[in-house]
Parts: C-alpha cells; sequence; structure tokens
C-alpha cells in the first residue's frame, strides 16, 4: 500500500502538473505567507485524517520573482556547481532549451558568505523558468529564516511594490555595497513590513536584489544583508541534478526547474527536486526526493490502492536508487507521451542518479 509520504508527493505533484504557468508580477513575500498557511491548513486535516499531507513549491511559489564563458574559475564556495563563470553576468538563459545535453536549472548569482541558521551549502538552493532565476537560502524548521537573491533583467529597474503589487514600498538610504549605489525597500509609513528588501548596483549595472524575511528577528537584519551581498558572486552556473532524461521527443521543454534545500515536502529531507516538461499545450511533471526509510516504502504505480486521488490521470511513482519518483500529467497526458507509451514510458525515460550529490550531473537532457 501506498505509504502517506508518497501518496502526499503525489498528490503534490498531481496539483502541479495542472496549474497553468504564473503570470508576471510573482512577488515572494506574498507566496511565502500563502503557503505557508497552505501548508499548515494541508497538514492540520490530515492530521484529522490520520494522513500528514504537505504541500510542494509550484515553480518556486515560496520564493521570489529565467550561457557560459572561458573567464574566471569557479568560485570556490560553490563546489556543488558546475561554472563557467565571468567576471560580468550573463542575460538570463531562455527557459526552453535545446536537445544536446542541457542543464535547465541554471543560475546567476552565487551566495559567498551566509549566516549559521543557513548550514553551509545545504541549505542553498536555485530555480529557473517563469518566476526568473534566483538562489534561495533557507533555515529548518517551522517558518525558517529565508534570504532570496536575484539579479534583475539588463535595463529594468527594481520593483517598489510587494504582495504582487498591493503593497506599495519606498526607497530608504544604503549603504553602498561594494562602491556601488545601493538602497532599502521598505514598507510605507503605515504598512506593517513582511520583509526586508536591499537592492545594490552589480558590476554589470544591472540591479540585484535580496529579499528577507521568516524565522527570528535576528536572523535577517539589515546588517546581516548588508554582508551576504557584499560577498554576492555574479556570473553563469549549471547546477547538478539528480536526473538524466533520455530519448525525449524534441517538443519536451523543461521551462521550469527547482531544487529545494532543504526539501520543502517533509523538512527532514535534504532536498527536493520539481520540474516542469511543457509538451504543446500541456504540461509533464516530475518530482524527487529521498525515499521514506522504512519497512515498505515502494509506493503504488497507479494510486488507486485506497488513496483519496479523484483525478482522472493519477501520478505513477517509483522507488529508484534511494529517490522517490513520481510523474505525472494531471491535466491530460500529452499526445506525444501517449505515442511514446504515457506515464511508464516517461518513468523509462527518467533515471535518478541517487541521494549521493556526487553522483548528480548537469548534462540533464540528452
Amino acid at each position: 500500500m501506498m505509504t502517506d509520504e508518497h501518496r502526499d508527493l503525489a498528490e503534490q505533484l498531481v496539483s502541479l502538473a495542472e496549474s497553468p504557468a504564473p503570470p508576471p508580477g510573482f512577488d515572494p513575500a506574498r507566496s511565502v505567507v500563502e503557503g505557508r498557511a497552505r501548508l499548515r491548513r494541508r497538514r492540520r486535516a490530515a492530521i484529522g485524517a490520520a494522513a500528514a499531507a504537505t504541500a510542494v513549491v509550484v515553480a518556486g511559489a515560496l520564493l521570489l520573482g529565467p550561457g557560459g564563458s572561458n573567464a574566471a574559475p569557479a568560485p570556490p564556495a560553490a563546489p556543488t556547481l558546475t561554472a563557467t563563470p565571468s567576471t560580468t553576468p550573463t542575460a538570463a538563459p531562455t527557459p526552453t532549451p535545446t536537445r544536446a545535453g542541457i542543464d535547465p536549472l541554471t543560475t546567476e548569482v552565487h551566495f559567498g558568505w551566509l549566516p549559521d541558521w543557513v548550514g553551509g551549502q545545504a541549505g542553498v538552493g536555485y530555480e529557473t523558468g517563469y518566476h526568473g532565476i534566483y538562489a534561495q537560502a533557507r533555515g529548518r524548521g517551522q517558518d525558517p529564516a529565508r534570504i532570496l537573491l536575484s539579479l534583475q533583467p539588463a535595463g529594468s529597474e527594481p520593483s517598489m511594490t510587494a504582495f504582487g503589487g498591493h503593497q506599495k514600498l519606498v526607497k530608504e538610504e544604503a549603504p553602498q555595497v561594494n562602491g556601488r549605489e545601493a538602497f532599502w525597500a521598505v514598507a510605507a509609513e503605515g504598512d506593517t513590513p513582511v520583509q526586508l528588501t536591499l537592492h545594490w548596483l552589480a558590476p554589470s549595472g544591472r540591479w540585484a536584489e535580496l529579499s528577507g524575511y521568516g524565522g527570528q528577528r535576528s536572523d535577517v537584519t539589515r546588517e546581516v544583508l548588508l554582508k551576504v551581498a557584499a560577498d554576492v558572486r555574479f556570473g553563469h552556473w549549471d547546477v547538478p541534478l539528480p536526473v538524466q532524461f533520455t530519448g525525449l521527443p524534441g517538443s519536451f521543454k523543461a521551462t521550469d526547474v527547482s531544487l529545494n534545500k532543504p526539501g520543502l515536502s517533509w523538512e527532514d529531507h535534504p532536498w527536493g527536486m520539481w520540474l516542469m516538461f511543457q509538451v504543446g499545450q500541456q504540461n509533464v511533471s516530475v518530482t524527487m526526493e529521498p525515499a521514506a526509510q522504512g519497512p515498505n516504502p515502494e509506493p503504488s504505480p497507479t494510486g488507486t490502492d485506497g488513496s483519496p486521488y479523484t483525478d482522472p490521470n493519477p501520478p505513477l511513482c517509483q522507488v529508484s536508487n534511494g529517490i522517490q519518483l513520481c510523474v505525472g500529467a494531471g491535466a491530460g497526458v500529452p499526445p506525444e507521451l501517449e505515442q511514446l507509451g504515457g506515464l511508464p514510458a516517461m518513468l523509462a525515460h527518467t533515471k535518478a542518479l541517487g541521494v549521493d550529490e556526487s553522483t548528480w550531473t548537469t548534462d540533464v537532457v540528452r
């Protein structure tokens, strides 16, 4: 029988696959608040039903609101990234990869110094896709502290609104960051501040942004953000992933990828990955995280063994190389995937590389 955790993960994948692409103007702080509220409601409801439900992020719904050169070597603080960095940031890569050994998760920003509550690189995740490209440093536990790092597109100005445009922000003077202009974006007088945001000019002339919230009051302060900003690196890095896809049709475009550290579905998981392929007007989603340990971790391949699914297209799950892997197309299996053999074929073309990050690859889509 499918375990509670496997049912939760598969249920999350159904919801993700059915969700349309988020519109522009995505706001991180509002998403964090709403996402955490949903998470707590689902957990309470699941406890009443004797199941521990959780929520996973849709393409970074808890986060902020997408190449290479032969210049400087990779920063020593980024041992888990395959780097082709440059001394100035490259343009944001398109979220539609080609078919020649592509890593769909890339980043233009990398943390240097981080506070102790992050736990080093074990607490740093990345996302690329509809919401842009960003890195997140996150603590553990309920409502953990977070620091989100991103780089604005060339020629654009920092947003002065929060909560999806519902809260107006005002500029407040900030110390220069490495000799370059900087300012705080703070809540207007009378509004309740929910995040602390620092903007500063990167060496390329593009605006960089750090936003911090959650956790204890002492976790994210102005002093902390200024120290983090001073050690941020800019360039272009491919992020290794625990998966490799082979033999998929060229119509499968990996448009949204997130690698969360620690994992979002269960706080004791060190990581969790979500990837979405756009196939025509439909989506195929893939989720991965370390498999549950216990006497019977194997999930049902259909989700029909008493699990509370009503969706006509339940996800398909398996445990491989210590990884819980689920694929789904909740809005309907695309014709291209039907011709390939449906969700079982999707699993057959998806290789889980293992829980040890040294086995992960940047040669993700072949």
